[in-house]
């Protein structure tokens, strides 16, 4: 797993410490219903059965994002549940295993849409108030699971600490795909998790066979 961009130390302390953004894991809750409010932006995050991903793809744009259709896991994504049962338990360290999608502010683009080659994708959106209402679908024929975590970093004092925001399983069932709403994976009490105080915001996924997931931004 490509973590070379965390951080590693602030003046002569070197401090990593894995907690709780909150008491609760956020969770977000499925609905059966097409997003409401005026779509923003939409992209296409694909799992691929092959080594390599698209032509071009690491230098973005495309509206996809390529991932390996099987990652590495802690926890097969399709035996995990949210909140009780997340895909990496270890909360004492950054998760190492799945691939990393890289979120910063600036305007809706895919910057890099290779997560296969190095385990690692980025794309940008506008860090605004008010925010986006942001929804995630698995899409395609039934099968496979995946499960998304999102964490974020904050300096406090000189002590540099990862914060585990939440996560959400995105399977693939029967019947017709649900989309999930996903803000509280994105913004937090202060605005974006990855803007102001915050800083290398990132999603964690860890894919075992789903194809195709959506993921779409509404003005509000």
């Amino acid at each position: 797993m490509n973590t070379s961009s965390q951080p590693r130390s602030i003046g002569l302390v070197l401090f990593l410490v894995l907690v709780m953004a909150t008491a609760t894991t956020n969770t977000p809750t499925a609905t059966a219903a097409k997003p409401p409010g005026k779509l923003a932006w939409k992209f296409n995050i694909i799992g691929v059965p092959r080594d390599t991903a698209a032509p071009g793809a690491q230098w973005g744009n495309g509206g996809r994002i390529f991932i390996p259709l099987v990652t590495t896991w802690y926890e097969d994504p399709c035996k995990t549940t949210y909140p009780d049962n997340p895909n990496n338990p270890d909360t004492s360290m950054a998760p190492e295993r799945g691939v990393k999608i890289r979120v910063s502010a600036g305007p809706f683009d895919i910057v890099d849409g290779d997560a296969v080659a190095d385990k690692e994708a980025k794309f940008t959106m506008p860090a605004t108030t008010p925010h986006y209402d942001v929804y995630i679908v698995a899409k395609g024929k039934p099968g496979g699971c995946l499960d998304l975590e999102a964490y974020t970093y904050e300096t406090v004092d000189g002590v540099v600490t990862l914060i585990f925001i939440g996560g959400v399983d995105i399977d693939r069932t029967t019947g017709k795909p649900k989309w999930q709403n996903v803000n509280e994976l994105l913004y937090g009490p202060y605005g974006p998790w990855f803007a102001d105080q915050y800083f290398n915001y990132f999603w964690q996924l860890y894919n075992n066979g789903l194809r195709n997931m959506e993921v779409r931004f509404y003005t509000l």
